[in-house]
Order: C-alpha cells, then structure tokens, then sequence
C-alpha cells in the first residue's frame, strides 16, 4: 500500500484517515496532544457531561453514514428546545424586536430580495450587509448575537461572503451521540486502530516529506509554518488568519421552577451581559445529567475577557445570570475550558484563502475550520476533499 499521513488528530483529521485507509492508503496520523479529538471532547462528571467545543453536528446525509458506520445511536433534541433566546429589556425574548422594527426590518428585505440585492458584496462585513440589507435595529439585536454565538467575533470584522456564500438556509436539525462528543472521537480513534491505521501522540513535526501524500489538519498557525517550503503564497495567507479566542463555563446548579427553558440565550453587546451566550444543555439533549447544566460562552468583546482568572469569570458570570434569571444561585460544579485559539475570524483573508487553495502539490491537501466554512459536519465534508484529492 502507499503510505500517507496526517498531521494533526482532531476531527478533521481522523476523519481524512478514514477516507485515505478507504482509498488503500497506507495511514499514520501524528499529532502533538497526547490523544485525538483536538478541541472536541466530552468530560464525564458527577453531575454530567462537559463539552470542552462543539456539542452536536447537523443531522444530514453525511453525517448519517458516520453514524451508522460507528454504530452511534443519534440522540436527537428535545421538543423544549425549539425555544431559542435573545436577551433584551431584561429579560429573554424569542423575539426582540418591537413592531416598528420588525415591519422595518421586513420592508428592506423585501425591497432587497425584489432588488435581488440580498447577496453579499465584494468586500462588505456582516455589519455593513446587516444595516443594508436587515436595518440597523435588526443588525444589532439578532444578527450581531448570532454572529457572535457562533464565530466569536463582532460582525464588523466578519465578511458577508466568507459567512454566507454556499452557507446552507433555514434552520437545521441537531444530533448528538448518546454519550456525547468525546464518543465520536474515541469511536473513530478506535475504529482506525482496527482497520491498520497507526497513531503518534505526543510528536512534533516541523517539516514534510514530498514522497509521502500529507493532510495537514492542524490549526491555521502550525499549517502555515509546514506549508512554507511547498506552497509559500498559500502559507503567507493561512499564517495571515487571526484565530478568535474562547472560553466554555460550564455549571451546574439544582433545578428550579422560574428555569428559562430552551436551547439557550444570546446576548447582544447593548444588553449589558457580558457573555456571549449560554446554552442549556439539560433541555437540548436528553440524559445531559441529574441536575440543570449550563454552558455559558465567553468571547474577548474587546475586553480582554478570554485571559481574566477563572475566579473573575466566574463572579462576572454569576452576575450575568441573575440579570437573566433575577436569582444569585450558587453553582454545585464549575467546569472552564480556554481555547486561546479556537475559532478563525471569517474575514477578507478567508475569502482570498480560498482563491489560492489549487496552488497545494498534489501531494499535499488541507482539512480544517479556516477553509472557509465551520461546524463539526462541514469539517468532515472538507476531510473528505482533503483526502479524495490525495487520491488522484
């Protein structure tokens, strides 16, 4: 068999391994951690689990097969879920805006969509598309939270295009394995063992060898240092992406009667909460644990917030809650994750990325989050073309 390797073991990475072991490829996949997964993980505690990133995919075609090629049970969410907040006037709202902007806001869609003028322009940031496309009151107080929810960054650094060209409408159907996150990876990892593929933990590498196909599936920094040699255009524009930070807070309280129930919250800046957002894990998927979890998300919002102490987190969090809930409970278990680098910030550079990604050897592909789309199951699509490329 020719051999092939994979340099990093997060998703991306095991699931680039299993297509190339699909291919006949000889795989060894390396990896600097002591153990796959990357950012995905799930932590068993007393009180149930913690996610350390990502706490579902979206159920589709693809994300199906993996299911049924690991013998995962899908967990899908619970009816209560559909219930989805933004924080506003003190309290959560399933819709913040009032009858003046919401019939404002409808006003220039349709005068956009009859313009045909709803699609992105050439170097236009999410901001800029909101305000023109959605009205100012509607950027501010449920595009910029949804922004902020999923890519960590404030809608003026992200460009309209890298976010919604090829981005898939409406709203999406969740699964999660019945033990979580952390059970799809070890699943993989384990499956890839069985099937030849070797593993190399706790190793390095600081360069590549052209005689052996390669996916890099490393974070932006370190692919940028690798593809120097090899593809160095290429290599200045992936070192030129800035990597948003993120903290995950996860807690666990006692039920109680006044819970907003639901999927969970977002946070517009003007609202005064500092975080960006909490999930509700214990009304998401069934079996979460015997008590309520939360996962409260933290983002810099140009504070600085990602590098405060866990004890600062903490007193700023729990005050943050009882402006939305009006109770200052005290925490059972308290679980932080800091990723100093976790989220690419999807702007221009993404776009001009993308443009130069036919230049790689065609001994050489890429798979990861800053290629220019995000979420567990459009990273293993992008392994998939990572490795079906290595193929030709």
């Amino acid at each position: 068999m020719r051999p092939a390797q994979v340099i990093g073991a997060g998703i991306s990475g095991l699931a680039a391994a299993w297509h190339l072991a699909d291919r006949g490829r000889d795989v060894t996949v390396i990896d600097r951690l002591p153990g796959p997964g990357g950012l995905v993980n799930t932590i068993q505690t007393d009180y149930g689990p913690v996610e350390t990133a990502a706490n579902a995919f979206v159920w589709d075609d693809m994300v199906s097969s993996w299911f049924r090629r690991l013998d995962l049970s899908p967990v899908f969410p619970e009816a209560v879920s559909k219930r989805r907040y933004i924080f506003r006037h003190g309290r959560p709202r399933r819709w913040p805006l009032g009858p003046g902007a919401s019939l404002a806001m409808a006003s220039r869609l349709a005068a956009a969509a009859l313009t045909r003028s709803t699609g992105a322009r050439e170097d236009e940031s999410v901001a800029a598309w909101g305000d023109r496309v959605l009205g100012a009151s509607a950027r501010e107080w449920l595009l910029e939270p949804a922004m902020q929810g999923i890519y960590a960054s404030p809608s003026r650094e992200l460009s309209a295009r890298a976010i919604f060209d090829g981005r898939k409408r409406g709203r999406r159907r969740l699964v999660a394995p019945a033990e979580g996150m952390g059970q799809f990876i070890s699943r993989t990892h384990e499956r890839l063992l069985n099937r030849g593929v070797r593993f190399s933990f706790s190793t390095s590498i600081d360069r590549l060898d052209p005689g052996v196909a390669t996916v890099i599936a490393t974070p932006a920094t370190s692919a940028a240092r690798l593809l120097v040699p090899h593809a160095p255009s290429l290599a200045s524009r992936v070192a030129a992406i800035r990597v948003a930070p993120l903290v995950t807070v996860t807690l666990f309280f006692n039920p109680h009667l006044d819970d907003v129930r639901g999927f969970g919250v977002l946070f517009p800046w003007a609202c005064g909460v500092r975080a960006l957002g909490a999930l509700f894990n214990t009304d998401i998927f069934a079996g979460r644990g015997p008590v309520r979890s939360e996962t409260w998300i933290v983002g810099d919002r140009d504070v600085g917030m990602t590098d405060w102490t866990d004890d600062r987190l903490l007193e700023t969090l729990t005050g943050d809650r009882q402006l939305l809930t009006g109770r200052r409970d005290t925490p059972l278990a308290v679980h932080v994750t800091r990723w100093p680098q976790a989220i690419p910030v999807y702007d221009q550079t993404i776009v001009a990325l993308k443009r130069e990604l036919d230049t790689l050897p065609p001994w050489l592909s890429l798979a990861g989050n800053y290629l220019g789309t995000i979420g567990i199951g459009a990273l293993l699509a992008k392994a998939e073309s990572a490795a079906a490329r290595l193929a030709v």
